[in-house]
């Protein structure tokens, strides 16, 4: 079926960043449409945005990026048979920069979405589906979400050092039950803060934000809401996404941490212990982008009971994560399109991950929309995790809950 037409134009995400939708259009008058998140704490080999700068909307407006899809790459496709893996390496060769300096992530990922949303609909398939027969996989598996419970870091103003708490119920015999442990564990969390007169509003990414007095402390809200909610580390593990880029200090090589300045060793020990006192079972970006020395000494000590989670570190790109491979640097990977581009070029980084037994965890970023574009990438490339947000702000819950839209029907099919 042929592509018709491809309108762009200006939104707002969940923190009232422009951002891109994009539609697609059929020459049978269906259409389908895409909107593309933005990060906050960003990794410095990311694709970039394009981005109009100026006094509109503090410079953040992505009229530039728009008028780059009408002119340089919806030309390229209209009039065509759709097909999303051929146009989007298409895609790819326009802007053959490292970082899409010269399209922008924002625009080539708006359109790379609609390609893969259009080319589904044309035949007549549920997007995960379309994705997973691309790559020859016929079983369904759905992933373990990891729930952001406490937003630290570039996701708050609490001033805690790490942005991300994360609890992990990886014993679940199904996603609805993944979730409804989740969100009892949730309202746990909630009764415990406000009996420790805690504030209970919610940072970013729909974790709660209150102000804690180091990061031992949240570690220890959560562990206790587990048990309160009656829930063990057999079933319930706890993840830290550290982005500790954000805190480190290149021009001493120091981490500044908890008001205190940590060489890299220091903190790994602080990891360890943290490890031992706690089930931690996933760390991310423990150590910054380019300290690969130190990620290759914490894979050694913590590598063979936890995740030790690129993401900064990887920024999905397959010539980092071979890199990281070579170096033994790292045994798992955050995967976000608006990373590299396209949606391509996700999946590469996906089938890398998977040819080394590396765990691969499909995620979202701060700057969301209620896309839901995400939870079927994440089920079509057979994602060992999801990590959407919390267990609040519909953006996150509109992606957990596609998910328990395609378990309840898949297995009301099989019955």
């Amino acid at each position: 079926m042929k592509i018709s037409e491809i309108h762009a134009y200006e939104i707002y995400d969940s923190r009232g960043i422009p951002t891109i939708a994009c539609e697609l259009f059929l020459e049978s008058g269906e259409h389908v449409a895409s909107a593309v998140p933005s990060g906050a704490s960003v990794g410095k080999f990311e694709a970039l945005e394009l981005r109009d700068g100026g006094d509109r909307l503090n410079g953040k407006g992505v009229k530039k990026a728009i008028d780059t899809i009408y002119q340089k790459i919806a030309p390229q496709f209209i009039g065509r048979e759709i097909e999303a893996l051929i146009m989007d390496q298409e895609l790819i060769a326009l802007d053959d920069s490292a970082q899409k300096k010269k399209l922008g992530a924002n625009a080539m990922l708006a359109v790379s979405m609609a390609l893969f949303r259009g080319h589904a609909l044309s035949l007549g398939l549920e997007l995960y589906d379309f994705m997973a027969r691309s790559l020859d996989y016929d079983e369904m598996t759905m992933p373990v979400p990891m729930i952001n419970v406490f937003n630290g870091g570039r996701h708050a103003t609490n001033k805690l050092s790490v942005q991300e708490y994360l609890l992990i119920p990886y014993g679940a015999r199904s996603f609805a039950q993944a979730m409804e442990i989740s969100v009892e564990i949730f309202y746990e969390l909630k009764k415990l803060l406000e009996q420790a007169g805690k504030n209970t509003c919610t940072g970013d990414e729909g974790g709660f934000a209150p102000v804690f007095n180091n990061s031992i402390e949240p570690l220890e809200f959560l562990a206790r809401a587990i048990q309160r909610a009656g829930y063990d580390s057999s079933t319930v593990g706890i993840g830290m996404d550290v982005a500790a880029s954000e805190f480190y200090d290149e021009k001493c090589g120091e981490y500044l941490f908890d008001g205190k300045r940590l060489k890299a060793h220091e903190l790994i020990v602080w990891y360890i212990e943290q490890c031992h006192k706690f089930p931690i079972i996933s760390l991310e970006d423990p150590l910054a982008q380019e300290d690969w020395l130190f990620w290759v000494e914490l894979k050694k000590l913590l590598g063979s009971e936890v995740k030790i989670v690129g993401d900064d570190l990887l920024v999905t790109s397959a010539t980092r994560i071979n890199h990281a491979i070579e170096l033994d640097a790292a045994n798992a990977a955050i995967i976000k399109p608006n990373q590299v581009g396209t949606v391509s070029e996700a999946i590469q980084a996906v089938l890398l991950c998977q040819e080394h037994g590396w765990t691969t965890i499909a995620s979202h970023r701060s700057g969301e929309t209620p896309d839901t574009f995400m939870a079927d990438f994440a089920l079509g490339v057979r994602a060992n995790y999801v990590k959407f947000g919390g267990c609040s702000h519909g953006e996150r819950l509109a992606k957990y809950n596609r998910l328990l839209q395609i378990e309840f029907f898949k297995s009301t099919l099989m019955r």
